[in-house]
């Protein structure tokens, strides 16, 4: 093992240490644990728009937040230490590619005021804010608010509700179908059910010889793809038991876990995918429960 590899192994663990001296820090406190996110704090501002601004270097010390799932934003504290020991592998081998002058891809961010949020690269900022490097390759989104960003105001929702927002408009299913609600509780999700709505508009194209308008296959997705798996979740009661989720996340996450079953040759559908879900949730929840009551 070489020299860079003992050394980015013990500043992992020292950087790791670290995060859970903070964690236990903010039990006591009472302060957040979590790194911070981006979408509350546009919603409190006002989204007015989003343009690509370049790639360019950008002040790591300037980079405070997330505008990753929520899976992402758990890996890190608010200040990008690791918090995971899964973490180990693939943070040492972006800190020996930084140490040793490789060339990495530039992270994506979205800048607001003159602050910055990680989209992607957020083991990249965190070996970056340890080995103190003041700045780091970015590619930039300028995000611009009717009102600048409080320090004590939180951000996710209006990022999320732009992007509804935007999907509304392309399926036209608030005019088609007005009693949908299909609100996700985190970026991305409305990127993935647009593709299965053109999946579906596909399978109908071919199935009944001629062109399909995606407004069309959006309402046709509502009722016999959607509106099925929604009426699952609901017999199965599953936002009781996630707190925190969407009907739309859950349906997102369902349908993934249908496929994944189905190429591992288990029994498919909505009820076995649901089971899949909340049998994974209770395993977490109780990994959870007995890390906080050993203290690691």
């Amino acid at each position: 093992m070489s020299i860079e590899q003992v050394r980015a192994l013990e500043d992992f663990d020292a950087a790791r240490a670290r995060a859970f001296r903070r964690a236990i820090g903010s039990i006591l406190t009472g302060k957040a644990r979590r790194m911070r996110s981006i979408e509350p704090m546009l919603r409190a501002a006002g989204l007015e728009g989003r343009a690509f601004g370049g790639e360019k270097e950008i002040p790591v010390d300037k980079i405070v937040g997330s505008v990753a799932p929520d899976a992402k934003t758990t890996d890190f504290d608010p200040v990008f230490l690791p918090v995971h020991r899964r973490q180990r592998d693939r943070w040492t081998r972006i800190y020996r590619a930084m140490v040793e002058g490789d060339e990495l891809p530039p992270i994506d961010v979205y800048k607001v005021d003159d602050k910055y949020y990680v989209i992607d690269g957020h083991h990249r900022v965190s070996v970056a804010k340890k080995l103190g490097r003041p700045t780091i390759n970015a590619r930039v989104i300028d995000v611009k608010t009717r009102a600048p960003l409080g320090e004590d105001v939180d951000p996710e929702r209006l990022l999320r509700a732009a992007e509804y927002a935007a999907f509304l408009e392309t399926t036209q299913l608030h005019r088609t179908r007005p009693q949908a609600r299909l609100e996700c509780s985190r970026l991305g999700r409305y990127d993935e059910i647009l593709k299965h709505i053109v999946g579906h508009g596909y399978f109908m194209s071919i199935e009944q010889h001629r062109p399909v308008s995606l407004q069309e296959a959006a309402a046709s997705w509502y009722d016999n793809v959607y509106h099925p798996i929604a009426e699952a979740i609901r017999k199965h009661r599953v936002l009781e038991r996630l707190p925190g989720w969407t009907e739309a996340d859950v349906y997102v996450e369902v349908t993934r876990r249908w496929l994944a079953l189905g190429k591992e040759g288990a029994p498919t559908g909505p009820d076995p995918a649901i089971e899949s879900l909340l049998a994974e949730h209770t395993r977490h929840w109780w990994r959870r429960r007995r890390k906080i009551q050993l203290g690691t």
